[in-house]
This record gives C-alpha cells, sequence and structure tokens, in this order.
C-alpha cells in the first residue's frame, strides 16, 4: 500500500487533483527474461518515456529467467464514466515492443514453460477504478499489440505466435 501510495503522489506531482488521476489501474507484464541485463534496461527506459505510468514493483526470477513488472497509472473517463484512456496502454507497448527487439528466445533458457517474448498482461482496478475499466485497457493493448506486431515478428525471435486475443 505505501507503494502504491506513493505511486500515486507522484501522479499528482505539480497537478491539481481530478476525479480522473484518482481512478487507478494496475499492470502485471510477464516477460521471459530475467539475466539479459541490455535487455532489461531496454524495456524499463521504454517504460520511463511515459512519466505518468509508474513502475512501481519488479520481481526477476532467475531461475525461470523471467521478470515481471508492476506498472500502475490513472485512466480519464468521458463524461458518461467510461474509460477512454490510460498512460498505461503507451507504456506498455512501448515495453513489449522493447523486449520483442531485445529477447531472442531461440537463445532463451530457464526452467519456466513460457509462451513467448511477453508471456502474460494482466490488468486489474486499484483505487477508485472499475473491473470494467481495467477490461477495456486490457481489450485495447491486445488489439494494438496484435495490429503493431502480428505477422512482423522474425520467427527466429519467437517461439510462438505474437497474440492471442480471447
Amino acid at each position: 500500500w505505501i507503494a502504491l501510495l506513493e505511486c500515486w503522489l507522484l501522479l499528482q506531482k505539480d497537478k491539481k487533483k481530478t476525479i480522473d488521476q484518482s481512478v487507478l489501474l494496475c499492470c502485471k507484464l510477464f516477460i521471459s527474461e530475467s539475466r539479459n541485463r541490455a535487455a532489461l534496461d531496454a524495456i524499463e527506459q521504454a517504460a520511463r518515456l511515459n512519466p505518468e505510468t509508474v513502475i512501481v514493483n519488479k520481481f526477476e526470477d532467475r531461475a525461470y529467467n523471467r521478470v515481471r513488472y508492476t506498472l500502475v497509472s490513472y485512466v480519464v473517463q468521458d463524461t458518461t464514466r467510461s474509460a477512454i484512456y490510460s498512460p498505461l496502454q503507451q507504456a506498455i507497448l512501448a515495453m513489449v515492443e522493447a523486449a520483442f527487439g531485445a529477447i531472442n528466445l531461440e537463445l532463451h533458457t530457464g526452467t519456466h514453460p513460457r509462451l513467448g517474448v511477453v508471456d502474460e498482461i494482466l490488468f486489474h482496478p486499484l483505487a477508485r477504478a472499475s473491473l470494467d475499466e481495467a477490461a477495456w485497457l486490457a481489450k485495447a493493448v491486445a488489439a494494438d499489440i496484435a495490429n503493431q506486431f502480428q505477422g512482423q515478428l522474425n520467427p527466429s525471435k519467437a517461439s510462438s505466435s505474437c497474440c492471442q486475443v480471447k
């Protein structure tokens, strides 16, 4: 909770508090790499391009050779209180792009079974956000990833297709 509070305060810095900025979403991004420092640096640099999204936790599992990033940001709602924007969307897309560019699964070893370079992306509500807003963001990010990367991956860098949206 302390990290969440610090994140919220960071997002509020130099801004007036608004309802939109007090509605927070969380993303947990699992990437099949934890040993390649250059790859992790590139992924984290991509996340830092959007200062309104904060990495509140990073868990590196060396045995699995997998990393989990926990990111938090706000969601903007329209006048009907429907989600229309979150900085998380662009931050996650940038991190995924960096991961695809930096990780070659043919050289990857680890004890955890993996689905690809980006193993899993989870979204859930925090603070005053709803599950509907988290679902909206999950669908938006999935569509962005499918549109940007489907058919563009080098088969030597991926063990499976890029995206599977259900």
